[in-house]
């Protein structure tokens, strides 16, 4: 039986040789061998995200998604702004036409009738997302285009009747509104993305949930609403502090819009051959 042993040593060395190329390959990987992922979304098309967090951005040199409802105040009064915060290289991303959620579900009474996504149809939502997509091309020139689901909600009709056929249909990829953990990228639904919402958060409950997704592996899609201002609030100062920790780690954490993420993901998915939700 001795000279099995030779045969039994040679195949060993070769399966330990082919176990770090086997790993590397099957594995998702991020840009500039970055643990992470990090998207910086802002809904609503507010003054604040303006006024506050696009001028914080500038300055720590990174580059952040806004989610534009397109009748908004600042979308008629302040509408050179927002190009100019495309032409900065930011993400012009579609938040509706008109904002319009579920008025029937609890805490909704500030929803609008005429907005209230229980009364709309399939046809009528597709019309003004079609709609809103012509506007932000105005903008940027840009057909490609991601979306955020206003309230998180994916049906109209008193619920009845899913959306998300429509979304996946215009959109590279969609952001929700809940923060579930991922425990890898396989995982992912493109179509309704998870997302950590930053108002009333501080810095540890921030830093914690960026952490967990560094050791996943996964992306961190921070949401906020008014930055210093109007609602849903994100402290100013923890906006800031959170450009500042992603600028000490850099090359910890690959930061870029959701687009150029969602795209980067979609490669990834190919590349590995894994099925997209």
């Amino acid at each position: 039986m001795t000279y099995l042993r030779p045969l039994l040593v040679l195949l060993l060395l070769t399966s330990l040789r082919a176990a770090p190329f086997m790993n590397a390959s099957d594995s998702f990987t991020w840009p500039g061998g970055a643990g992470a992922a990090v998207c910086l979304t802002y809904d609503d098309s507010l003054p604040s995200q303006l006024d506050i967090a696009y001028p914080q951005l500038e300055a720590a040199g990174v580059k952040g998604t806004f989610f534009l409802q397109a009748k908004a105040d600042t979308m008629e009064q302040r509408l050179e702004e927002w190009r100019q915060v495309g032409a900065a290289g930011h993400e012009l991303a579609s938040h509706s036409l008109y904002h319009p959620c579920r008025r029937g579900l609890p805490g909704r009474d500030w929803v609008a009738e005429s907005r209230d996504l229980d009364h709309y149809t399939i046809e009528r939502l597709r019309d003004e997302l079609l709609l809103t997509n012509t506007l932000l091309q105005a903008l940027d020139g840009n057909n490609a285009r991601t979306f955020a689901y206003p309230c998180g909600d994916t049906a109209v009709a008193n619920g009845q009747e899913s959306f998300l056929p429509v979304t996946n249909e215009l959109y590279l990829a969609s952001r929700g509104v809940s923060s579930p953990q991922l425990s890898s990228m396989k995982e992912l639904d493109f179509n309704n993305t998870p997302a950590f919402d930053l108002s009333h958060q501080d810095l540890k409950s921030t830093i914690a949930y960026l952490e967990s997704c560094y050791k996943s592996g996964t992306v961190a899609i921070f949401l906020n609403h008014g930055v210093g201002g109007d609602y849903l609030v994100t402290d100013p100062q923890l906006h800031q502090e959170l450009l500042d920790y992603l600028a000490a780690n850099q090359d910890r954490f690959w930061v870029d819009t959701f687009k150029a993420v969602m795209t980067h993901t979609r490669q990834e998915f190919e590349r590995l051959d894994w099925s997209v939700q």
